[in-house]
């Protein structure tokens, strides 16, 4: 059983930011030692740092994480006993709601996989294009409550369910330009989103059991997108590598930038292909659950339908300023929702009830109003924001210290999130790594990452040099520094053509033989 485990793990692996098996190495700290394609979505004022011309033949990043179980944990609880001290194998089951600190279990997967032959670079120019698959879950914390813990009474159970799906294709053109010892390079992103779902507590589930029934309800919005498109900026500095060994950098990724899901146009094209899709532009899915009043009389000869309500819908979200407030009596032709300015505290009202069911408007307590719109073949005359979705942001700084002698790389990063879309975060992380290459065709990398919610990962990677084709791999631990008590892992791998131009003391016989063929082909005049 512990073999499976151990085997489904790995097998699920699938993602993390990371941008090559180099820099989860290194922990991250790659502001500085980036170059080549591999230097977008880092710091593209890298792309020719050491480098004429890279291409990428395969590359993959994978990850996968969760917020309780390890190896370790896992041989605790199985055969525990939760309730006896004195036996051997007791596992207080408090401890498991102290770890989970108020939270339900979570599941998060990242992957980003390089589109072979796409990504390249050329001097001060390159050009990139990845596809990205982000995905995350949360369990509601009453799953663990009742588990381990019962049914209490009195208490109410949190429901929270939290979910997100992103894939889509990230696609860049950048240059860099050199002014004496600075490099100042840019990146302009295209954003493809496939295909987007989200699901949104809109007022908190909860589950109650008191002393006479079970009681219980809960809201949750449901976004889904297909077609987003967007773009984003990427700007970065970097020094020259100076006398003494040092080098300095610090970039900006993804600024300005978010993805716009089920466009009109887009949505209109679907239609003529014959492909549908449940919702349409800023339109959403909203799930209605509760359990009044259920006890042992109540369930006998009752329905599942009568003992748990639940509808789902289509709606469209407006903000409760944009509802007209009207004098309904002075006024002969009413808007679709309005406000009657002498009965307010009734809320948003209908004045077609064959579309819109007054009973299904909710104002929800953010001052968004929910409207049904199953029965609406037109929604162009709501207010309604676009369906967008933020795309991460990440500011980083950076330096290394280049030891030539000993054949030493150190390198150190500072970075945070400025936003918590997709896995990032906006707490600062600190990430150092040290790179050996006693042996240049098998340079051997050690990176360690602090801060954030993982609170540190340790990494190891290495690689192997065919002259200019260029193999890296690399794995890390999130959570831990050993395999027995990680709570994930990382993977990448990446094979790469990585050609740079040799100095005249290294230069062949074959490099002055091409030197002179080119001299001669410019001349020859056809």
């Amino acid at each position: 059983m512990k073999k499976t485990i151990t085997l489904f793990i790995i097998c699920i692996v699938l993602g993390q930011n990371y941008q090559d098996a180099r820099m989860l190495g290194l922990g991250g700290a790659y502001c500085t030692l980036s170059s080549g394609y591999r230097a977008v979505g880092v710091n593209p004022a890298n792309i020719n740092n050491g480098t004429n011309s890279t291409v990428n033949i395969f590359s993959s990043k994978s990850l996968i994480v969760n917020n309780f179980f390890n190896l370790t944990r896992y041989n605790q609880l199985n055969g525990a006993h939760f309730d006896n001290p004195l036996t051997a194998n007791y596992y207080p089951k408090e401890n498991i709601l102290n770890i989970l600190d108020g939270e339900g279990l979570s599941f998060s997967l990242n992957s980003i996989n390089s589109i072979p032959g796409l990504n390249f670079s050329k001097n001060n120019y390159a050009f990139t294009s990845n596809a990205i698959l982000y995905g995350d879950i949360e369990l509601p914390q009453a799953f663990i409550d009742l588990m381990f813990f019962g049914n209490p009474i009195g208490k109410e159970l949190n429901m929270s369910f939290n979910q997100n799906l992103l894939i889509g294709l990230e696609t860049g053109f950048t240059y860099c330009h050199n002014l004496n010892d600075i490099n100042i390079g840019w990146t302009i992103k295209y954003l493809q989103g496939i295909y987007y779902s989200n699901m949104e507590e809109l007022e908190k589930p909860y589950f109650k059991t008191d002393t006479t029934a079970f009681v219980g309800q809960g809201s949750y919005l449901i976004k889904q997108g297909l077609g987003g498109l967007g773009a984003a900026l990427d700007i970065g500095i970097s020094t020259d590598e100076f006398e003494n060994g040092m080098k300095y950098g610090l970039s900006i990724t993804n600024a300005f930038s978010n993805l716009e899901w089920n466009s009109s146009g887009l949505m209109e094209s679907l239609d003529n292909a014959g492909i549908s899709f449940p919702v349409r532009e800023k339109e959403y899915l909203f799930l209605n659950f509760s359990v009044d009043s259920l006890n042992a009389d109540a369930m006998l000869g009752a329905t599942v339908a009568e003992i748990f309500n639940s509808e789902t819908y289509k709606i469209a979200l407006i903000d409760f300023e944009d509802v007209p407030i009207i004098n309904t009596a002075a006024l002969g032709d009413l808007p679709l929702l309005y406000l009657d300015e002498n009965d307010i505290e009734s809320g948003v009202m209908s004045s077609d009830e064959s579309l819109v069911d007054p009973d299904k408007i909710i104002l929800l307590e953010d001052g968004r109003v929910v409207v049904p719109t199953e029965n609406l073949d037109d929604l162009s005359s709501f207010k309604t924001a676009p369906f967008k979705t933020d795309y991460p942001t990440y500011l980083r700084f950076g330096l290394s210290k280049n030891f030539e002698t000993e054949n030493i790389l150190l390198a150190a990063d500072i970075m945070t999130g400025l936003d918590n879309s997709f896995g990032n975060e906006d707490k600062w992380k600190f990430a150092i790594g040290l790179e050996l290459n006693k042996n240049p065709k098998i340079p051997l990398r050690f990176g360690l990452t602090l801060g954030g919610e993982d609170k540190y990962r340790f990494n190891v990677g290495s690689g192997y040099s065919f002259g200019s084709m260029k193999i890296d791999f690399a794995y890390g631990y999130i959570g831990a520094i050993s395999l027995k008590n990680t709570r994930g892992f990382n993977l990448a791998l990446n094979l790469f053509y990585d050609y740079q131009e040799p100095k005249e003391g290294d230069r062949t016989f074959i490099d002055k033989l091409k030197d002179m063929i080119k001299i001669i082909s410019k001349k020859i005049v056809f």
